[in-house]
């Protein structure tokens, strides 16, 4: 009995020991000394943990499943945004008069309706009001300013008061610690996910 205890014991062991490997991002180093001086180091990689912090009201997680569902809707089309308009914006620094810059912004922008119209037309109010929190997250201007910079200051007024209209602002600020930490959170989720 005891030989068959010991060999399931054994057994128990080797896969604990199995188990225990992961990946890691962070460093910890450990320095032990013995009397002799002899010097024995200890390395051991330790994950990265993200802090936020917690809500003041109770989160309803019916909705918080929505919202998670609208961000990863929208999200690809932020970056996507983002990464084109750097490459636009190279571009439209070499003109040097406004009417190239002009009609350089009108072909962009037949070209982006002809690519993206069928995708923004399914999108809610809602989910359009975190495209543009998550575009001004990526770029780091809001859609007010991006605006104004491309088309310039009437259209710009135009569309924010079109966005007043159904509730939203152009102009508003994202803010990642206090009033979109739960988008920013599930930003980071996300980007987790595709490491």
């Amino acid at each position: 009995m005891m030989k068959h205890f010991l060999s399931l014991f054994f057994i128990m062991l080797s896969f604990s020991i199995f188990s225990q490997t992961s990946k890691n991002d962070s460093l910890l180093f450990l320095k032990l000394t013995q009397a002799d001086t002899d010097t024995i180091t200890y390395y051991r990689e330790l994950e990265t943990i993200d802090i936020y912090p917690r809500p003041a009201y109770k989160i309803n997680y019916r909705r918080y499943s929505r919202l998670v569902a609208k961000i990863r809707k929208v999200y690809p089309f932020a970056i996507e945004a983002a990464a084109e308009l750097e490459v636009y914006n190279k571009k439209y620094t070499q003109f040097k008069t406004d009417k190239e810059r002009r009609r350089y912004v009108r072909e962009i922008e037949k070209e982006l309706f002809a690519k993206h119209e069928k995708d923004f037309k399914k999108f809610t109010i809602s989910e359009g009001r975190y495209l543009m929190l998550l575009i001004d997250r990526e770029t780091g201007e809001t859609s007010y300013d991006l605006i104004k910079e491309l088309k310039g200051s009437f259209p710009a007024l135009f569309w924010q008061g079109f966005a007043l209209i159904f509730g939203n602002d152009l102009k508003e600020d994202y803010d990642p610690v206090y009033r979109h930490f739960l988008i920013e959170q599930i930003v980071l989720m996300i980007k987790d996910e595709k490491k």
